[in-house]
């Protein structure tokens, strides 16, 4: 029989060359072996043609199994080995002539449409496109969190070997016995580390700094309008040190502080987790966020002032001059400028107290 199983189409923007490299996480966790992927990265990138992947069309090929074999370096025996284990994961179907021969018919006018085929239908793994978008996606956040935490914590050792206290150490092996944070694969579990670790670092430092904002009002509502005489002085996680908590969310504008409220953590976990909301409220995405928040560039608490600073701007500038067009540009402009050392968080929020202050 002819197999006449037709598809909806790849989701718009989707090329069928890069399809299979973008899903290859999520096919790699539902159980695939790396050879079926390369069949199938074959498949769409050589075997197949542009006009297959339009919605209603048939899409797939006929090569015979010793031809694959060839065009694929192996054995015939892994090709059905390949193919099976594709079938059972419906991601294609096949079908054959009565002899077990593969065919197939294209038009000979126009755009050579297929119209039959004895061979791999590619429709079941196109009807799953969307969703096997949507896991890769997920696979790819949870690695970046899980990395992200990972450099969180190396920081956090680092700062408590420089404290040169014995019994900070021999907390933080206890609670990381061999230093090395790459064998945890729990997200939950690096993220208890990393604040067991982070509280450790708070409780042996050796005097607190003093605080540079104290004699001013929590109570601000001028926009901050960032200059370009200021200049990089404090390290990635040092504006913690010279800013409350208490200063950090007096710079917000009402709706960050209501989510804030929401939350009931009014500590920088807590703002810095509202900071991330407000961040995808306002167009940034996990990504940008994620790169925001590296040790490498800004830190989780100067990301979360950033965040409130570009929304406080949205929120409370008269001036159009002021008001970010796009607040994901303006977070990369500052990732950007503390990965070149021009950027100083503490003297923006300086500057914007002395502003309000003077209003």
């Amino acid at each position: 029989m002819s197999a006449t199983l037709s598809h909806s189409g790849l989701p718009a923007g989707i090329k069928r060359s890069e399809f299979i490299e973008r899903v290859a996480p999520a096919l790699k966790a539902r159980g695939l072996k790396t050879s079926a992927i390369v069949y199938l990265s074959r498949a769409f990138d050589k075997w197949t043609r542009n006009q297959d992947y339009e919605p209603g069309r048939i899409c797939g090929f006929w090569h015979q199994v010793d031809d694959l074999a060839e065009k694929l370096t192996c054995t015939v025996r892994t090709v059905h080995s390949i193919e099976s284990d594709l079938e059972d994961a419906r991601l294609v179907s096949r079908h054959a002539k009565a002899n077990g021969r593969r065919d197939g018919l294209r038009e000979m006018e126009g755009e050579n449409v297929l119209r039959k085929l004895f061979g791999i239908n590619l429709a079941p793994i196109i009807e799953q496109a969307s969703d096997l978008l949507a896991e890769a996606e997920a696979i790819r956040l949870h690695k970046d969190a899980l990395d992200m935490c990972r450099s969180e914590i190396r920081h956090i050792n680092k700062n408590i070997r420089r404290l040169n206290s014995a019994d900070a150490l021999e907390q933080a092996r206890s609670i990381l016995p061999d230093g090395r944070s790459a064998v945890v694969k729990d997200l939950a579990a690096l993220e208890e580390i990393r604040d067991a670790l982070s509280a450790v670092e708070r409780a042996f430092k050796m005097e607190a700094r003093t605080e540079e904002f104290s004699d001013q009002t929590e109570e601000i509502d001028a926009p901050i309008i960032q200059t370009k005489q200021s200049k990089f002085v404090y390290g990635p996680n040092e504006v913690s040190a010279t800013v409350t908590v208490g200063q950090a969310v007096a710079l917000a504008a009402e709706p960050f502080r209501e989510c804030l409220e929401m939350y009931g953590d009014y500590s920088w976990r807590g703002v810095t987790n509202v900071a991330y909301e407000i961040a995808k409220s306002m167009g940034i995405n996990d990504r940008s966020w994620a790169a925001a928040c590296s040790p490498a560039a800004l830190g989780p608490q100067r990301a979360a002032i950033c965040i409130i600073l570009i929304h406080r701007n949205l929120c409370f500038s008269q001036d159009p001059r002021h008001v970010p067009r796009s607040p994901a540009a303006c977070l990369g402009g500052m990732i950007n400028r503390a990965k070149d050392g021009t950027l100083d968080l503490a003297r923006f929020v300086f500057a914007v107290r002395k502003q309000c202050r003077d209003v």
